[in-house]
């Protein structure tokens, strides 16, 4: 479900993807990591704008990784159709990822959609130096300690962009990469069926913790090994269970459509 709350250019608007929202605690990250520090998460950014009154708003729309130099994984429902179309009143949008030390790829497709396990697969024209890839896994167990990483709403900072000759140039960026930890709870077989998540009868890793706008297609990883397992998807609705648990898709079931070739 897509949520847009909607403020001038010379702020920002947050546009954050999620099934269910909540509040939780957790950790961030410096929003200029020192340069020995490998920065791997990304988050999705959309800005709509009109070149012909200089106006424009956008924000965070989720989380993506990527599993090799030139391609990367997110949540289907984070790069469905609503994504790539402009706000109302707005003809023209720019939709890039961008990390928390500034860092900005914009010249991304989506190269597979599979909304049976909200799954998108996007690749990068160019390969860029600021790329590094997770190691993915299909091991893991009830039990283990994981943690997650993505770009909820607060992760937006500041932006500073500007429009000249009918383009949109992003003249500077501050995010802050946010942390959630935790352990496997159990996996479950889950049947959804949303505006813009539909699941059916799927095996799921329900975590020990709930989540909010902008964790999801941000990885799921092992703290032992610190290797993906999962991919941040969806909530439990409140009425399965009054605690939300976050659940992500396992990169077992998954691994079938990250063929590149």
């Amino acid at each position: 479900m897509l949520k847009e709350h909607k403020r001038s250019i010379l702020s920002y608007l947050f546009l954050t993807v999620s099934l269910f929202s909540s509040i939780i605690t957790y950790s961030c990250s410096s929003t200029r990591e020192k340069d020995s520090e490998k920065v791997m998460t990304w988050a999705i950014f959309k800005i709509s704008y009109d070149p012909n009154t200089n106006m424009a708003e956008g924000g965070i729309c989720g989380s993506a990784f990527f599993f090799k130099e030139q391609f990367f994984i997110s949540a289907y429902h984070c790069f469905n159709d609503s994504v790539f179309t402009p706000n109302k009143n707005f003809p023209k949008v720019k939709v890039f990822l961008v990390n928390n030390r500034g860092d900005i790829i914009d010249d991304i497709r989506i190269k597979k959609l599979v909304p049976e396990y909200d799954l998108a697969i996007g690749e990068v024209i160019q390969h860029d130096k600021n790329v590094i890839a997770y190691s993915l896994a299909n091991d893991f167990n009830v039990g283990d300690s994981v943690y997650n990483i993505g770009f909820p709403t607060e992760s937006l900072i500041n932006y500073r962009i500007k429009i000249e000759k009918n383009n949109l140039f992003v003249e500077n960026i501050i995010l802050k990469e946010f942390r959630q930890n935790g352990e496997v709870e159990d996996i479950l077989r889950i049947t959804v069926n949303s505006n813009d998540v539909k699941l059916d009868n799927k095996l799921m890793i329900k975590l020990t913790y709930t989540s909010k706008l902008g964790f999801s297609g941000g990885p799921c990883l092992l703290k032992s090994s610190g290797k993906v397992i999962g991919m941040m998807s969806m909530l439990i609705p409140f009425e399965i269970d009054p605690k939300k648990p976050a659940m992500a898709v396992r990169i077992s079931d998954i691994l079938q459509f990250l063929e590149t070739k």
